[in-house]
């Protein structure tokens, strides 16, 4: 058996629904004021949004509801694609059912190279870090906490002595001793140039009291600070018990005492800086890193609220990238299967529909190969389409496998399963899935008899994946589920006919 999925690429039309205008903010407007304008395409749910100024493509995909009044509103869901106005996708981003964002995003700079890729976990970044790249291909790995969870699991606990809580996107630590207290957590800086930058608000601290970063620490015998108190900033080191002090309450007219300060630490290799809301206060050599430990320090009887904190590791060698560079230019994906040796496809009508592009990509022997394909024929009112390969690399298949179930009778209550690539760019990968259930009716949505109901559960990129029995006969091809149910999915019946 030989599956594929198929990678859907310059997929651009106008249609004729009415439209929706919009500012550059993403607020409503007059048509002759617009940004931007949105069209509901032929299929339900998706959109297009284009340029007013040239009426090139802004944003494909699916809206589940879309706010006539505010595109910052919208619940969108599968795979949305946004575009600069020179035609160069800006972002790639996935989206479950509930409208989070979910598997990796892509963001590029209008050059059209790779900004910087991030993993979500159901609207949150995966273990708060991403990829991100310069244009010159310099990549780096940024750590970036915004204390909206405790998934990094910062001591939370209560003393005699110190507390600390974290609530509404704010770390606060409390020190109730003239000792001070900390928090740390462990984050490994994995290049020698990086920077640490924290949003810490110094309004509650006394006036003689010091809050600020404690870095590279790996005990209190071994560790660097940058603090500030209202008016002064503080910088050193320990090493192996021994205090060395390069500043000491040296004054800074930058800090802000009653509201927020952005404190930064930017490392170039031989020299480190430190800065306070964007003016450098001072600089040295480089200061050697003891351990892997990194969080806040407090002075006093004191107390420190932190808004964010954010590592960043500069060149990185080993950073790799989330997706394949050839990846890059694919609209969206879907699944299929092989009904001829020599090169012919079934998949699903809406996978293919207003594209005019289509890669195939075959794993064989644990190699992936990408073929260039063409269609050859489509069914619209059925749902299906027929591809074939037109690639010069391409020879011709092995015998298939599997049988075609003769006259399509169905079993309720059957075992059926698929195998296809859901979220195939969007952090599931390329590897073929496999999932099963039953054939729970004999029709499909709404009684339609070209098509019936089973429970395989299925996600966006499964569409145009086979349907077999438990006997390995080809029954159908995955077309549809429906949103916000449990494992309902719909399948064209497909069946083989004797002349």
């Amino acid at each position: 058996m030989l599956l594929f999925f198929i990678a859907v690429v310059n997929a651009f039309s106008q249609n004729t629904h009415p439209k929706n205008y919009f500012d550059k903010s993403g607020k409503a407007s007059i048509e002759s004021m617009s940004y931007s304008f949105r069209q509901e395409s032929d299929t339900a749910g998706y959109f297009r949004s284009y340029y007013a100024v040239n009426n090139k493509l802004f944003f494909e995909g699916r809206i589940q509801s879309p706010s006539a009044g505010d595109e910052n509103k919208n619940l969108y869901t599968g795979l949305c694609t946004w575009y600069y106005k020179n035609g160069n996708v800006k972002q790639i981003r996935s989206f479950n059912a509930k409208g989070e964002e979910t598997g990796i995003s892509k963001y590029y700079y209008e050059s059209g190279k790779i900004w910087k890729e991030v993993e979500f976990q159901n609207g949150k970044v995966a273990q708060n870090s991403f990829v991100e790249y310069n244009e010159d291909g310099t990549k780096s790995k940024l750590f970036e906490e915004n204390f909206d969870n405790n998934l990094n699991e910062w001591d939370l606990y209560l003393s005699d002595k110190s507390s600390a809580s974290i609530s509404a996107g704010v770390f606060e630590i409390i020190s109730t001793s003239k000792e001070g207290t900390s928090r740390y957590i462990n984050h490994t800086i994995e290049s020698d140039e990086y920077t640490i930058e924290a949003i810490i608000n110094i309004k509650d601290i006394k006036e003689n009291d010091r809050v600020g970063i404690i870095y590279g620490f790996k005990d209190w015998q071994n560790y660097n600070y940058f603090a500030i108190s209202k008016k002064n900033i503080f910088i050193g080191s320990m090493y192996e018990g021994v205090k060395s002090t390069e500043a000491d309450a040296m004054f800074a007219s930058s800090i802000n005492p009653l509201d927020n300060n952005v404190i930064k630490i930017l490392c170039s290799g031989d020299k480190t800086y430190f800065s306070i809301n964007g003016e450098i206060q001072y600089n040295s050599s480089n200061h050697k890193l003891f351990g892997n430990n990194v969080g806040f320090v407090l002075g006093g009887n004191t107390k420190l609220k932190i808004e964010k904190l954010v590592v960043k590791s500069i060149g990185v060698s080993g950073a790799k990238s989330i997706t394949n560079a050839t990846d890059q230019d694919v609209k969206g994906t879907g699944s299929g299967i092989f009904f001829g040796s020599n090169g012919y496809i079934i998949t699903n009508y809406h996978v293919i529909e207003n594209s005019n592009k289509f890669v195939v990509e075959i794993t064989q022997n644990a190699v992936k190969k990408n073929y260039k394909a063409e269609i050859v024929t489509q069914d619209k009112e059925n749902d299906l389409a027929i591809l074939k390969i037109k690639d010069d690399q391409f020879s011709n298949l092995p015998p298939l496998k599997y049988s075609f179930k003769e006259n399509g009778q169905l079993d309720v209550g059957g075992t059926v399963f698929t195998i296809g690539y859901p979220h195939a760019l969007t952090g599931m990968g390329k590897d073929a899935k496999f999932t099963d259930g039953k054939i729970s009716a004999k029709t499909g949505y709404d009684g339609a008899i070209n098509s019936f109901q089973s429970t395989i559960p299925v996600q966006p990129g499964n569409s145009g994946g086979p349907v077999f029995n438990e006997n390995g006969q080809l029954i159908g091809v995955i077309n549809a589920s429906i949103k916000n149910t449990d494992n309902v999915s719909y399948a064209i019946k497909l069946y083989k006919k004797s002349y």
